[in-house]
Protein backbone atom coordinates (compact mmCIF):
# COMPACT_ATOMS: atom_id res chain seq x y z
CA UNK A 1 0.00 0.00 0.00
CA UNK A 2 1.49 3.63 -1.22
CA UNK A 3 2.31 6.31 1.63
CA UNK A 4 -0.82 8.65 1.89
CA UNK A 5 0.18 11.93 1.32
CA UNK A 6 -0.38 15.27 3.50
CA UNK A 7 -2.33 17.03 0.72
CA UNK A 8 -4.40 15.78 -2.40
CA UNK A 9 -6.89 17.59 -5.74
CA UNK A 10 -10.22 17.93 -4.89
CA UNK A 11 -13.30 19.76 -6.33
CA UNK A 12 -14.83 22.38 -4.17
CA UNK A 13 -18.20 24.22 -4.06
CA UNK A 14 -17.90 26.71 -1.65
CA UNK A 15 -20.02 29.69 -2.57
CA UNK A 16 -23.98 30.13 -3.52
CA UNK A 17 -23.11 31.08 -7.62
CA UNK A 18 -22.30 29.15 -10.46
CA UNK A 19 -18.79 27.43 -9.55
CA UNK A 20 -16.80 24.94 -8.53
CA UNK A 21 -12.67 24.93 -7.55
CA UNK A 22 -10.26 22.88 -8.26
CA UNK A 23 -7.61 22.71 -5.80
CA UNK A 24 -5.48 21.44 -3.45
CA UNK A 25 -6.54 20.42 0.45
CA UNK A 26 -5.34 18.34 3.33
CA UNK A 27 -6.20 14.62 2.63
CA UNK A 28 -8.66 14.05 6.18
CA UNK A 29 -7.99 12.02 9.11
CA UNK A 30 -10.41 8.76 9.25
CA UNK A 31 -12.15 9.31 13.06
CA UNK A 32 -14.25 6.92 14.92
CA UNK A 33 -15.95 4.38 12.44
CA UNK A 34 -14.95 6.33 9.30
CA UNK A 35 -12.44 5.22 6.41
CA UNK A 36 -10.54 6.71 4.04
CA UNK A 37 -10.89 5.48 0.73
CA UNK A 38 -8.81 6.14 -2.22
CA UNK A 39 -11.29 7.07 -4.60
CA UNK A 40 -11.15 4.23 -8.05
CA UNK A 41 -14.13 5.94 -10.10
CA UNK A 42 -16.54 9.13 -9.28
CA UNK A 43 -19.92 9.32 -11.80
CA UNK A 44 -21.59 12.28 -13.04
CA UNK A 45 -25.01 12.56 -11.95
CA UNK A 46 -28.06 15.21 -13.45
CA UNK A 47 -27.82 16.62 -10.07
CA UNK A 48 -24.29 17.23 -10.31
CA UNK A 49 -24.72 19.79 -12.94
CA UNK A 50 -27.61 21.84 -10.81
CA UNK A 51 -25.28 21.96 -8.28
CA UNK A 52 -22.75 23.65 -10.20
CA UNK A 53 -24.87 26.37 -11.72
CA UNK A 54 -26.82 26.73 -8.36
CA UNK A 55 -30.09 27.15 -9.02
CA UNK A 56 -33.04 26.82 -7.08
CA UNK A 57 -32.93 22.65 -6.69
CA UNK A 58 -29.27 22.94 -5.71
CA UNK A 59 -30.38 25.20 -3.08
CA UNK A 60 -32.88 22.29 -2.00
CA UNK A 61 -30.69 19.50 -2.18
CA UNK A 62 -27.28 20.75 -0.89
CA UNK A 63 -25.49 22.62 1.83
CA UNK A 64 -22.38 24.42 0.86
CA UNK A 65 -19.09 24.15 1.75
CA UNK A 66 -18.87 20.62 0.09
CA UNK A 67 -17.26 17.99 -2.15
CA UNK A 68 -19.31 16.89 -5.18
CA UNK A 69 -19.80 13.40 -6.52
CA UNK A 70 -22.18 10.98 -4.94
CA UNK A 71 -21.65 8.52 -7.06
CA UNK A 72 -18.28 7.16 -5.97
CA UNK A 73 -16.03 3.66 -5.75
CA UNK A 74 -12.84 3.51 -4.39
CA UNK A 75 -10.46 1.20 -1.65
CA UNK A 76 -10.10 2.00 1.94
CA UNK A 77 -6.55 3.21 2.78
CA UNK A 78 -7.18 3.71 6.37
CA UNK A 79 -9.46 2.67 8.85
CA UNK A 80 -10.64 4.73 12.22
CA UNK A 81 -10.53 2.88 15.40
CA UNK A 82 -14.13 1.84 15.19
CA UNK A 83 -14.64 1.23 11.16
CA UNK A 84 -15.53 -1.89 10.57
CA UNK A 85 -14.07 -2.60 7.23
CA UNK A 86 -10.02 -3.37 6.83
CA UNK A 87 -7.64 -1.38 4.36
CA UNK A 88 -7.51 -2.99 0.60
CA UNK A 89 -11.07 -3.23 1.00
CA UNK A 90 -13.27 -1.94 -2.50
CA UNK A 91 -16.30 -0.63 -1.54
CA UNK A 92 -19.26 1.69 -2.83
CA UNK A 93 -20.63 4.49 -1.47
CA UNK A 94 -24.12 4.75 -0.23
CA UNK A 95 -24.47 8.57 -0.81
CA UNK A 96 -28.02 7.97 1.66
CA UNK A 97 -26.76 8.93 5.16
CA UNK A 98 -30.15 7.53 6.71
CA UNK A 99 -30.16 8.27 10.61
CA UNK A 100 -31.68 4.69 11.33
CA UNK A 101 -33.67 6.20 14.34
CA UNK A 102 -36.38 8.11 12.98
CA UNK A 103 -39.61 6.34 11.97
CA UNK A 104 -39.13 5.59 8.38
CA UNK A 105 -35.41 3.90 9.05
CA UNK A 106 -37.25 2.01 11.49
CA UNK A 107 -39.83 0.50 9.83
CA UNK A 108 -37.61 -0.18 6.91
CA UNK A 109 -37.39 2.96 4.36
CA UNK A 110 -34.06 4.60 5.26
CA UNK A 111 -34.25 5.82 1.63
CA UNK A 112 -36.63 7.95 3.11
CA UNK A 113 -34.94 9.01 6.19
CA UNK A 114 -36.39 12.38 7.82
CA UNK A 115 -33.06 13.02 9.05
CA UNK A 116 -31.27 11.91 5.67
CA UNK A 117 -27.85 13.34 4.87
CA UNK A 118 -26.19 13.13 1.47
CA UNK A 119 -22.56 12.57 0.46
CA UNK A 120 -21.50 14.74 -2.36
CA UNK A 121 -23.95 17.14 -1.58
CA UNK A 122 -22.92 18.70 2.04
CA UNK A 123 -25.81 17.61 4.08
CA UNK A 124 -24.14 16.49 7.01
CA UNK A 125 -20.92 16.21 5.36
CA UNK A 126 -18.71 18.16 3.41
CA UNK A 127 -17.35 15.08 1.97
CA UNK A 128 -17.50 13.86 -1.95
CA UNK A 129 -16.03 11.61 -4.15
CA UNK A 130 -14.62 14.37 -6.62
CA UNK A 131 -11.53 14.24 -4.66
CA UNK A 132 -8.38 11.70 -4.21
CA UNK A 133 -9.35 10.57 -1.09
CA UNK A 134 -12.45 10.69 0.98
CA UNK A 135 -14.31 9.70 4.33
CA UNK A 136 -16.56 7.74 4.44
CA UNK A 137 -18.90 6.59 7.50
CA UNK A 138 -18.21 2.79 7.57
CA UNK A 139 -21.61 2.03 7.63
CA UNK A 140 -22.22 3.78 4.37
CA UNK A 141 -19.51 1.59 2.54
CA UNK A 142 -20.84 -1.26 0.16
CA UNK A 143 -18.18 -4.04 0.45
CA UNK A 144 -17.21 -5.25 -2.88
CA UNK A 145 -16.97 -9.13 -2.66
CA UNK A 146 -16.94 -10.01 -6.96
CA UNK A 147 -14.62 -9.13 -9.64
CA UNK A 148 -16.90 -6.30 -10.45
CA UNK A 149 -14.94 -3.07 -11.82
CA UNK A 150 -15.01 0.43 -10.58
CA UNK A 151 -16.65 1.70 -13.50
CA UNK A 152 -19.84 -1.17 -13.60
CA UNK A 153 -19.65 -0.61 -9.11
CA UNK A 154 -19.73 3.23 -9.91
CA UNK A 155 -23.61 2.67 -11.43
CA UNK A 156 -24.69 1.33 -8.50
CA UNK A 157 -26.27 4.15 -6.58
CA UNK A 158 -28.18 4.79 -10.00
CA UNK A 159 -29.01 1.38 -9.74
CA UNK A 160 -30.42 1.03 -6.62
CA UNK A 161 -32.88 4.45 -7.04
CA UNK A 162 -34.46 2.27 -10.76
CA UNK A 163 -34.35 -0.92 -8.42
CA UNK A 164 -35.98 0.74 -5.94
CA UNK A 165 -38.67 2.21 -8.23
CA UNK A 166 -38.92 -1.09 -9.54
CA UNK A 167 -39.19 -3.41 -6.28
CA UNK A 168 -42.58 -1.42 -5.75
CA UNK A 169 -44.43 -3.05 -8.33
CA UNK A 170 -45.20 -6.66 -9.11
CA UNK A 171 -43.93 -6.73 -12.81
CA UNK A 172 -43.24 -9.92 -13.39
CA UNK A 173 -44.82 -11.59 -16.46
CA UNK A 174 -46.43 -7.96 -17.14
CA UNK A 175 -45.53 -5.64 -20.10
CA UNK A 176 -43.48 -2.35 -18.61
CA UNK A 177 -43.38 1.37 -20.20
CA UNK A 178 -40.32 3.72 -18.59
CA UNK A 179 -40.54 6.98 -20.06
CA UNK A 180 -37.54 8.22 -20.05
CA UNK A 181 -34.38 6.14 -20.89
CA UNK A 182 -31.99 8.17 -19.37
CA UNK A 183 -29.13 6.18 -16.93
CA UNK A 184 -31.97 5.27 -14.68
CA UNK A 185 -34.53 4.51 -16.91
CA UNK A 186 -32.33 2.11 -18.85
CA UNK A 187 -30.94 0.86 -15.67
CA UNK A 188 -35.08 0.63 -14.74
CA UNK A 189 -35.29 -1.79 -18.11
CA UNK A 190 -32.86 -4.36 -16.97
CA UNK A 191 -34.28 -4.40 -13.42
CA UNK A 192 -37.40 -4.64 -14.90
CA UNK A 193 -36.46 -7.73 -17.14
CA UNK A 194 -34.37 -9.58 -14.28
CA UNK A 195 -37.70 -9.16 -12.32
CA UNK A 196 -39.68 -11.00 -14.61
CA UNK A 197 -41.51 -8.33 -17.22
CA UNK A 198 -42.41 -9.67 -20.20
CA UNK A 199 -41.54 -6.77 -22.31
Amino acid sequence: MELIPRSMKSLLKTEEVESYIFTDVDVPEAQNDEVLILVDKVAICGSDYNLYKWNSVAKVIADIPFTPGHEATGTVVKAGPTATISTGQRVAVENHYFCGDCFQCKTDRGDICSNMGQYGHGKKTRHGGCSQYSIVPSKYCYQLTTDISSEQAVVLEPMGVAHNAIEQLDVSGEDVLIIGCGPVGCLAISIAKALGAIR
